[in-house]
């Protein structure tokens, strides 16, 4: 490096430097008003007004809006997939055209942030409880399982399908030829679970209910007497009686002593019949 490029700095020099540099001033920052702004200016600016202890409780994060009221949602949020049209609940307007909309279980949205419709409904009207939205979604959930007509069901964990109470029976005879095994005894039960109640209700064959109520009175289709409260064939069973009886047909127990006196009366056919003119054979004395 050259002597010209080199630049001699004396240790006063230095010192002075330093001590310039530590007592500069800092530029003075400009002055920022702080937000939100005293709550006397927001209602004086904004004419919002102090929200009530009942408000107070439902919007907890709120101290300040212009109004607080209840709505209907015409236009459930795309964000909230499982908000419903039609749910009742608390809105607060906290700026003009800004709103807070309070959605059942605590959650709130921004509107208009949030592409949301309602209508205003009176103060009386009750709003949307979370334990109404289970409720709902429970039933919604069972109507979606229930069996329509023509519906084919498939037992599982096996291939035998069936769409009427016929089928079911065909289907657990096909399992009752099945060797014993665990398998077979897990797939008889499995067979019954999946037999919904609908099909029984709908069902007009009063023969297909006989047949059926006698599989479930055989040994191995349900519980002992004493452990079927919570089987899931008691429910069938009464299903099955309560239909015959709208059918107007005898009750099963009634049927079943029909079909005892019918087979004691019937005739043996194994046992060759005389034939008319002859008389029947001496017995032998010679075994005597």
């Amino acid at each position: 490096m050259s002597e010209q490029d080199t630049t001699t700095v004396s240790a006063q020099q230095f010192g002075r430097l330093v001590r310039q540099l530590q007592t500069a001033t800092p530029p003075a920052a400009p002055a920022y008003r702080p937000y939100p702004w005293p709550e006397e200016e927001m209602i004086t600016r904004y004419g919002l007004r102090r929200l009530t202890a009942d408000e107070q409780e439902v919007f907890p994060s709120l101290s300040l809006a212009l109004d607080v009221f209840k709505a209907r949602l015409t236009k459930p949020p795309a964000v909230a997939p499982n908000v419903r049209k039609g749910w009742v609940t608390w809105v607060a307007e906290t700026y003009p055209g800004s709103y807070l909309v309070r959605l059942p279980g605590g959650a709130s949205l921004i509107a208009p942030y949030h592409d949301i419709a309602w209508e205003r409904v009176p103060v009386d009207v009750p709003t949307t409880t979370i334990e109404e939205i289970w409720a709902e979604e429970r039933r919604l959930q069972e109507e979606a399982r229930k069996w329509r007509p023509g519906q084919m069901i498939t037992t599982p964990y096996t291939r035998l399908a069936w769409s009427s109470l016929s089928g079911w029976l065909s289907a657990w005879g096909r399992l009752q030829r099945r060797p014993h095994s665990s398998d077979r005894y897990w797939k008889e039960d499995e067979h019954i679970r999946a037999l919904p109640i609908e099909m029984i209700a709908a069902e007009t064959d009063k023969q297909a209910l006989y047949d059926f109520l006698e599989v479930m009175d055989s040994g191995n289709a349900r519980q002992p007497k004493g452990m079927r409260d919570e089987d899931p064939a008691t429910p069938l069973v009464v299903a099955a009686n309560n239909r015959l009886a709208r059918l107007g047909a005898v009750p099963y127990r009634q049927y079943r002593q029909q079909q005892s006196l019918r087979r004691a009366l019937a005739p043996d056919l194994t046992t060759p019949r005389p034939q008319p003119g002859t008389r029947p054979a001496a017995s032998d004395l010679s075994l005597f």
